[in-house]
């Protein structure tokens, strides 16, 4: 498993299972110029909440991104968060003009996704959701979509527990931002621990 970082700080002596998670609103890329694995959010949603997603800066972000292309993970596709209906929509709106930049596409599983298809054109199954709904639906969202083959991405990762749990179903990355909160150095050590474990049997997760 790897697990992507939300942080523009230098990760050149970190695990190698560590990587980047970035977005429109992150300036520095020097991990991702320097080989690490990465991939991109759209920003839809500010931290408040409020919508802020702007396509004119989602594609001078992406253009900035293209030489990179060979160690991207996904590309998120614009979502809806919390409304699975919506998301899909806006994959089918968005999707084609994101087609053939080189980057592999993440469809967003919200609310509701259990009662949708997986869209055409998406590489990568990206499980969102509110928390409620996660803990109802998450793990058959998780087994339905790699059971067609898709590599599967999960949001919100910031325990062992979680790590160690979602290892067991087989998802391939997570993100987080716990770097954040924990530093970057302690930060880094903690994941490294969490991802040399992370085939631990759950029952035995702390």
């Amino acid at each position: 498993m790897l697990y992507l970082a939300s942080t523009a700080s230098d990760l050149r002596h970190a695990d190698p299972r560590i990587g980047v998670m970035t977005g429109p609103a992150c300036g520095g890329l020097g991990s991702i110029r320097h080989g690490h694995p990465w991939a991109s959010d759209c920003g839809v949603y500010s931290s408040t909440g409020k919508e802020q997603y702007c396509p004119h800066s989602f594609v001078q972000h992406l253009d900035r991104l293209e030489a990179y292309a060979d160690t991207c993970l996904f590309v998120v596709v614009p979502d809806h968060p919390g409304d699975g209906p919506a998301t899909l929509q806006r994959f089918l709106d968005h999707a084609p003009f994101l087609v053939g930049r080189g980057f592999p596409l993440a469809y967003v599983m919200q609310d509701g996704a259990e009662h949708l298809p997986f869209p055409e054109g998406m590489s990568v199954a990206f499980l969102g959701g509110t928390d409620p709904w996660r803990a109802r639906h998450g793990a058959a969202m998780i087994r339905r979509a790699k059971a067609e083959g898709f590599p599967v991405h999960v949001g919100r990762v910031n325990s062992a527990r979680r790590v160690r749990a979602l290892a067991a179903l087989g998802v391939d990355s997570v993100d987080g931002t716990y770097i954040g909160f924990r530093g970057v150095e302690r930060g880094l050590a903690e994941i490294a621990g969490w991802l040399a474990q992370d085939r631990l049997p759950v029952l035995l997760a702390g």
